[in-house]
């Protein structure tokens, strides 16, 4: 063949772009204006004040930013936003992301962790500059007390921000209602998480039982369900809408904290930001710590007795919990909940019902179910 005649190869065809690629940029945006307008509002009361914005912002980084995705989703369910609707959108998600910096904040006080996104968590960031300026009193109690404030802060400024949002809109109650929901039933799924690890959970039949209770409260309300349903209900949604959208979110958010739980044991620290011992050396009474229990033999059950919830045991007793989770059966059973939860997802969207959804959201919130849910490099046993 002739270089004349030779065919010439397609031109690449460009990826059609996706409704959210504005949406990191726009909620991070959002987040900005919000940290600079307080600033100047600090600043009136005392410079010193500020110092808790550059702790926010530090903390603010490096965010997936999963939950402005499912509202922004939830809403573009109803119909295609336009520009405005995209932005308030947005503004929504930004404010659930402040929800979720007062939940980590004060979360990783009360588990007494180290780090978080790879980075010390606030509340020692905090301690080690009171350490260094050598101010008075003890420096974990200041910086324990700085995380607290700071959360406190975070979700007050997340109340003013949906109340801007959707101030004037025909349906701001309705919004305003899922986010009280959201941040009610977030509070209530922490208090049951700190109950059931102190073992006081008693109205659960059993540790399993409970576990997952408190992923139903804790992570599913604030991750997936009211995200989803605060973006619905700014667009206007109908019951119809978001009873599917409801049976998505637990299906999906169940996936995410069980995942979750499994990362938090067995997974790559680099990529997580966070130790792969912390769960067990806290002895986190997770659905993975009480299947391992159950499925254990006597000798085996004794030994995670012992070592899970000693923060002073070693490498090697942590790595022999870690192979009896594998051994018993238990990490298989909890990748396969995870892969049931991803199904019965994936089974919603594709059902009829669903048809009430957008083509668009339909196959963004696909996506979803399956980034959320997971199970690539890990090692179950």
């Amino acid at each position: 063949m002739t270089p004349s005649t030779r065919p010439v190869p397609p031109a690449p065809v460009a990826a059609e772009p996706r409704l959210d690629d504005q949406l990191p940029t726009t909620v991070r945006t959002v987040l900005a204006d919000v940290l600079t307008a307080r600033r100047a509002e600090l600043t009136a009361i005392a410079p010193e004040t500020t110092e808790l914005l550059d702790l926010l912002s530090v903390f603010l980084e490096g965010g997936k930013l999963l939950r402005p995705r499912f509202c922004f989703w939830g809403g573009t369910a109803v119909r295609v936003p336009d520009d405005a609707e995209r932005a308030r959108l947005a503004a929504l998600g930004a404010a659930i992301e402040l929800v979720q910096a007062a939940a980590l904040l004060h979360d990783d006080v009360m588990d007494h962790a180290l780090t978080r996104r790879g980075r010390p968590a606030a509340h020692i960031a905090a301690a080690d500059t009171h350490r260094a300026r050598a101010l008075a009193g003890d420096s974990a109690d200041h910086g324990r007390a700085v995380a607290i404030i700071l959360g406190d802060l975070a979700l007050s400024w997340a109340h003013a921000l949906v109340t801007r949002t959707v101030a004037g809109l025909r349906t701001a109650p309705a919004v305003q209602r899922e986010f009280d929901r959201l941040t009610t039933e977030v509070m209530a799924g922490q208090y049951l998480d700190m109950l059931h690890q102190a073992g006081g959970f008693a109205s659960a039949p059993d540790a399993t039982d409970a576990a997952r209770e408190v992923i139903r409260w804790k992570t599913v309300p604030y991750t997936v369900l009211r995200p989803l349903r605060m973006g619905a209900a700014l667009m206007g949604a109908d019951d119809g809408l978001l009873a599917v959208l409801d049976r998505y979110a637990v299906a999906t958010g169940t996936a995410f904290q069980l995942l979750d739980d499994l990362l938090g044991v067995f997974g790559d620290e680099e990529a997580t930001g966070k130790t792969a011992s912390g769960d067990i050396l806290e002895g986190k009474r997770t659905v993975l710590l009480a299947l391992t229990g159950d499925r254990a033999d006597a000798s085996e059950a004794r030994i995670v007795e012992d070592v899970a919830g000693d923060g002073a045991a070693s490498a090697e007793d942590v790595a022999e919990v870690r192979r009896i989770m594998r051994s018993s059966g238990a990490a298989r059973a909890v990748g396969a909940m995870i892969e049931d939860g991803r199904a019965e997802a994936l089974s919603i969207l594709a059902s009829s019902e669903a048809d009430r959804l957008t083509p668009e959201a339909r196959d963004a919130l696909a996506g979803l179910a399956r980034a959320a849910s997971s199970l690539t490099g890990l090692d179950l046993g």
